[in-house]
């Protein structure tokens, strides 16, 4: 039994040494004989004809040259101090760069020096062209992307041909054309400014400017042209109104134009708050934006106040002054009216009387006096129009009383009207209510039904609500068939607004019962989703666990405490809960997802790692597992190849961003 276990601890010792151990291939830096050396043998016949063409073409635009090594290994060095140390060791100077990469390693090293423009544009070259192509295996294209890449600056050099004199009148020329057009520029866009201005303030003219939030949304400059325009214009508005209101007092009384004076001061006192605020803006003292901003909304929201005070009592004031002028005429139609009243008194008594003899009189009861209040009316109307019609006679500026004479006329007169109308339509109004009965009382049993079979299915919150206006109706019920036959129109009445007020409460049980299952569909969707994430990431954890870092598994063991937590809130079954849980079990799902997508990424970075050192058997995936040898990929997680596994990848790797580029230093060269 002790032999296969000792087999089996050979077997992991022989793995792990095969792991560390150095690679066979390893090349110290050495001085390079050609531009092109290839001792990882990672070009071909053709690849190596491209990357000549490249290099001999970079030579020949910008006589600088490109020096491309691969080999298999940087025997253990970084990158960049491997490829300086060629670098040194191979005298390349400032007209030089050079493109190390180890195939094996799959680590490489670009040194552009004073070759590129900047170091900005050298590292650019290398994320954007260099590393992509070396990422997919393409040797070649990342030496001739290198090459193709500096090549570019061939254009900026500067040509002989360029420096040629021009002479002072072709200059004076081209000098004149260009200030003619700088003009012509600077004219159209004052222009399109004051228009672009100008259609702003328009628009800004028609939003409401009593509301912060639309003042809010204006740019400064325009809701600096609101307020100079609105002050100016309620100002107008406030001088003129103050002006006519003089005349009408004047006309009218004080005691008739007590409400216009009253807005008319109201508008000076808060056009006096615009005004003052508009001084702080005009002021030597400058204000921030966000200040300026506060300032211009007081007097634009101060301004239109002013304007609707006076604008509530426009109409008003206009009536006033066409009930003066064409009060004979007024006068004539309230007489007319009183005489179409009076004729209607006897028939209406007539009509009263017919419905006491078919109606109980608690269903007359709203009618019953009527018709001797509508004499009382006509009457005192009749009394206005006289004293009215005495006042007209007078001169102007005697004739207070005028108004209110003819405004009492008309009151009383179409009080008149609806009382005899309302004697008119009783009958109507009983009989349709005594016919409607029925089906009335027929509807709000249905909902007190209803409302008996939701308040047995319990768990309502206003089951309380509900029950009052269920026991409501069933009263309503009984009174309109107690009392329907003597006063139909009183329990219908009654019904209709006990039958509102229960179809109102159903109405919110239903909806409420409709939230609850969309709620509870919701849930279970969202459980079900966050159980299947949460299961098949811990599924996946648990096969690969040799290859994990404690990343994915810290948003695993969160994502299963917020599972537990949405079936622990649901469980609570209170008002509120199936939301609460549903947002858990949601942030289980995407905690789950992203424990998912971390893990993948340690998986991808482990295999990558056995893949440069030859992996890829059984074995190795064992280590993968977890299986075997214990987690000893624990420092390849993350942060890069490294810890217990031998060597490591530099900061230059792909996925990197390694410095590169920079001076050279030193002197001398080779040709």
């Amino acid at each position: 039994m002790r032999l296969p276990r000792l087999f089996s601890v050979i077997f992991a010792v022989l793995s792990v040494s095969l792991l560390v151990a150095p690679h066979a291939g390893a090349e110290p830096p050495f001085r390079l004989s050609t531009q092109i050396v290839d001792k990882a043998n990672a070009l071909s016949g053709q690849d190596l004809d491209r990357v000549t063409q490249a290099v001999d073409k970079l030579y020949a635009d910008r006589h600088v040259r490109l020096w491309v090594v691969y080999v298999d290994t940087f025997s253990g060095q970084d990158a960049e101090p491997w490829a300086r140390a060629t670098l040194a060791a191979s005298d390349l100077g400032t007209y030089d760069a050079l493109l190390a990469v180890a195939t094996t390693d799959r680590a490489y090293a670009f040194l552009a020096g004073g070759v590129a423009a900047s170091n900005a544009e050298a590292n650019s070259l290398r994320r954007n062209k260099i590393e992509p192509a070396l990422r997919g295996g393409d040797w070649a294209q990342a030496a001739v992307s290198a090459a193709e890449g500096l090549d570019t600056n061939a254009s900026a050099a500067p040509s002989s041909s360029s420096n040629t004199e021009m002479n002072w009148v072709g200059l004076l020329a081209i000098l004149a054309v260009i200030a003619l057009a700088v003009v012509i520029l600077v004219l159209w866009q004052r222009h399109r400014r004051r228009k672009r201005r100008a259609a702003d303030l328009a628009a800004a003219q028609r939003a409401d400017p009593t509301d912060p939030n639309a003042l809010a949304a204006m740019p400064l400059d325009t809701l600096d042209d609101l307020s100079r325009s609105i002050v100016v214009e309620v100002d107008n508005a406030v001088r003129t109104s103050d002006n006519e209101l003089t005349l009408a007092i004047e006309e009218f009384g004080e005691k008739d134009t007590t409400p216009f004076v009253t807005a008319v001061e109201a508008a000076k006192t808060t056009l006096a708050q615009a005004f003052n605020v508009r001084q702080i803006l005009d002021d030597t003292v400058p204000e921030t934006p966000a200040q300026r901003r506060d300032l211009l909304t007081r007097v634009v929201v101060a301004a239109a106040k002013a304007d609707r005070e006076l604008e509530t009592q426009r109409e008003a004031f206009a009536a006033l002054r066409d009930l003066v002028i064409n009060a004979p005429e007024r006068l004539d139609a309230l007489t007319q009216q009183v005489v179409d009243l009076t004729a209607r008194l006897a028939p209406s008594e007539q009509t009263l009387a017919g419905l006491h003899q078919q109606f109980a009189d608690a269903a007359l009861t709203s009618v019953a006096g009527n018709v001797e209040t509508a004499k009382q009316r006509v009457a005192f109307a009749d009394q206005n129009i006289t004293n009215a019609r005495s006042l007209v006679a007078r001169p102007v500026g005697s004739q207070a009383g005028l108004v209110d004479s003819i405004r009492a006329a008309e009151s009383a007169l179409g009080q008149a009207r609806t009382l005899l109308d309302a004697v008119d339509s009783a009958a109507t109004d009983i009989n349709r209510a005594t016919a409607a009965l029925p089906a009335a009382i027929a509807d709000i049993q249905n909902g007190i039904n209803a409302a008996g079979t939701q308040l047995a299915q319990g768990n309502l919150s206003q089951a309380a609500a509900l029950s009052a206006a269920r026991d409501a109706a069933v009263k309503a019920v009984a009174a309109a068939q107690g009392t329907g036959s003597t006063d139909p129109l009183g329990a219908f009445t009654d019904l209709s607004a006990a039958d509102a007020d229960l179809d109102r409460l159903l109405d919110a049980v239903t909806e409420e019962r409709e939230t609850a299952e969309r709620l509870r569909r919701a849930y279970d969707q969202a459980l079900f989703s966050a159980q299947s994430r949460v299961r098949g990431v811990s599924d996946f954890i648990d096969t690969r666990r040799g290859s994990i870092g404690p990343e994915a598994r810290t948003k695993l063991a969160e994502a299963v405490r917020q599972l537990q937590a949405a079936q622990d809130k649901q469980a609570e079954n209170i008002a509120g809960s199936l939301s609460v849980a549903i947002q858990y079990a949601n942030g289980a799902a995407s905690l789950a997802g992203q424990a998912q997508s971390l893990a993948n990424q340690d998986v991808a970075a482990a295999q990558r790692h056995y893949s440069g050192y030859g992996g890829g058997s059984s074995n190795s995936g064992a280590v993968l597992g977890g299986i075997i040898i214990g987690n000893i990929l624990s420092g390849a997680l993350r942060g890069g190849i490294g810890g217990s596994v031998g060597g490591g990848w530099s900061s230059t790797s792909f996925g990197g961003s390694g410095s590169s580029g920079g001076s050279f230093g030193g002197g001398g060269g080779r040709f």
